[in-house]
This record gives structure tokens, C-alpha cells and sequence, in this order.
């Protein structure tokens, strides 16, 4: 909290990447039958983004062989993109029932437990997805980041590593690492990989975003400012970096730059009472106490409590 005035309200969210084996699985040779076309067909309405549509195929085709594994594992696909989570995971089940070699299955499985909140059957499946295929860095990745989902952050950090070693050049395990890295309090470290996933790929949206909160974690506000604005650039509709950019902006004083992103937050979603709340008190700290009322109150009417504490040393 700064000294003898309300904070505002900052969002580490931390963007992590998670990499799901999507490899849908042609096995319509020329001539096939009726059960290779339906998955045939399957894979292409899959895509071009129709999911349910290829759902019914790959169950039509699992009428016909019900003892292919590929279309479980399509199904479980299709089902997974749907939203369908728990349909996705019963049909890997059934996939790795009839290939229990089926590497991406497991992966897959995992993920979509992990999804769920299951961390610990989803490192029980990235964990045997490994076991037939240690050579793949993106189950590494996968295990890594469940495992910071599970806060076990040095055994994330192992996984990210061993990642890294299979290939030095895989922007999205840095960026892990780094989240890995911030969540143990050490947000040098954090700038490092961050940074190093961000010379990998420019375009790196969530690099740019973890990398900003490090910098303020590290009381760089300045570098935070330009992080946040990079990811502005590249995703415009990220309001959380609109927000940490308006934090950060506060620390320098700088407190027209921050109403003016805040601004943004509120036209862009004018239910989100932390940005009525943080413009109001970026208001107050410019000394525009008639303007902070009003923004204050807006937040406490959409349920803000904080804003009623600052209101309440306001309008006594």
C-alpha cells in the first residue's frame, strides 16, 4: 500500500502455456470403407472448426468399428474443443484401452484433467505419456506447468529444464520457467527467462505481460510500463494489462496516464468495479477528489468493499 493513501488494485493473472498434442489422425487410404471416411470426414469439419459436426462423425464411425482406437482419440479431440471436457477424457480412456501406447492420448488426458482441476491424475497421465516417449520437450512443458498449478515449483523448474534441454528454443517453456521462477521469489530470474522467451518470439503476448509483473515485483515501474505496453500492442483487449500498466503508473506519478488506461478498462467493461474502484483512487492521489467520489461510488454499487472504505475518509 502506498504510504498514507489507498492502493490501487494490481493482477499478477499469470499466463502460462499448456500444450495439448492436437494431431488428428487421417487413416482414409484410398479405397477405405465407409468407417475411414466418416473419420476422414471427421478431421476436416474438425479443422475448419466444426466440432459438434465432427463429434457425429467419429461416432458414426465408431458404430462401424467400435475397436479403433484413432477414433476415440479424434472423438476425444473434437469433444475436448467443444467444451465437452469429460467426454473428451472418457474417450482417450477408451483409446488407451485399445493402444496403451497411445502417448498423445495420455498427454491429452492430462490436460484435460489438469483443466478440471485434477492435477494430480494429469501428472499421473503426462508422467506415463513420458514413459513411452522421453524424448518429446512439450510433455516435459506439460508436466512442468501442472506441477505449478500444484505449487510444487521446484519440480515445475526440473520438468521446464529437462524441456529446455531437448530444445533450447521453445518460447512458451521459458515463459513457464519464469511464472515457475516469479512464484518462488525470484523475480530476476523470472526477467531472464521471460526475456529469453520474448527474443524467441516478439510476438509473445504473455512473455511480455509475466515479464512486466517481474519488473514491478523487481520496482522497475518504467520497464513494467513499456511490458505491459508491448502486450497492449499485440493483444489491445487485455484489460488486465491495461490495469498493471495503471499500477505501474502510479508508482511513477504518473497518474493521467494511468485514469487514461483505466478509462479504457471502464468503457470496455463498465461492470468491473476494481476499475471504477482503481480510478477512483487514482483520482484521489491526483488530487481530483470530486472525481474520485464519483468513480467510488460506482464501485461500491457494483459490490466493491474496498471503495467503501475509501469512501467513508472521503465523505465522513
Amino acid at each position: 500500500m502506498m504510504s498514507g493513501h489507498p492502493s490501487i488494485s494490481s493482477r499478477s493473472g499469470a499466463l502460462a502455456a499448456l500444450v495439448m498434442l492436437v494431431v488428428l489422425l487421417y487413416v482414409a487410404p484410398a479405397g477405405a470403407g465407409p468407417a475411414d471416411e466418416y473419420i476422414d470426414r471427421g478431421v476436416r469439419r474438425a479443422e475448419h472448426g466444426d466440432y459438434l459436426g465432427a463429434v457425429d462423425d467419429f461416432s458414426r464411425s465408431i458404430g462401424l468399428r467400435p475397436k479403433n482406437p484413432e477414433a476415440y482419440y479424434n472423438r476425444g479431440l473434437a469433444r475436448g474443443f467443444s467444451g465437452d471436457l469429460k467426454g473428451a477424457i472418457a474417450d482417450y480412456g477408451r483409446a488407451i484401452a485399445l493402444d496403451p501406447k497411445a502417448t498423445a492420448a495420455y498427454n491429452n488426458r492430462g490436460f484435460t484433467k489438469a483443466a478440471l482441476g485434477q492435477y494430480a491424475a494429469a501428472i499421473a497421465d503426462i508422467s506415463k505419456a513420458l514413459a513411452l516417449a522421453p524424448g518429446i520437450p512439450e510433455l516435459y512443458n506439460n508436466r512442468g506447468t501442472v506441477r505449478n498449478s500444484m505449487k510444487d515449483y521446484r519440480g515445475a523448474i526440473a520438468d521446464f529444464d529437462k524441456a529446455l534441454q531437448l530444445d533450447p528454443h521453445l518460447a512458451g517453456v521459458y515463459n513457464n520457467r519464469g511464472l515457475a521462477r516469479s512464484f518462488l521469489g525470484d523475480p530476476a530470474g523470472a526477467v531472464e527467462d521471460f526475456t529469453k522467451s520474448v527474443n524467441i518470439d516478439q510476438r509473445y503476448t504473455a512473455a511480455w505481460y509475466n515479464r512486466g509483473n517481474a519488473k514491478v515485483a523487481l520496482d522497475d515501474a518504467q520497464g513494467a510500463v513499456e511490458d505491459y505496453s508491448r502486450a497492449i500492442v499485440l493483444e489491445p483487449k487485455m484489460l488486465v494489462a491495461w490495469n498493471n500498466r495503471a499500477f505501474a503508473r502510479i508508482r511513477l506519478g504518473d497518474y493521467a496516464g494511468a485514469i487514461n488506461d483505466l478509462c479504457v478498462i471502464i468503457s470496455t467493461d463498465p461492470g468491473n468495479s476494481s476499475g471504477w474502484y482503481n480510478r477512483g483512487v487514482a483520482k484521489k492521489l491526483s488530487g481530483d477528489k470530486r472525481g474520485a467520489i464519483d468513480d467510488l461510488r460506482c464501485a461500491a454499487a457494483l459490490g466493491d468493499s474496498l471503495a467503501v472504505d475509501v469512501l467513508k475518509e472521503l465523505v465522513p
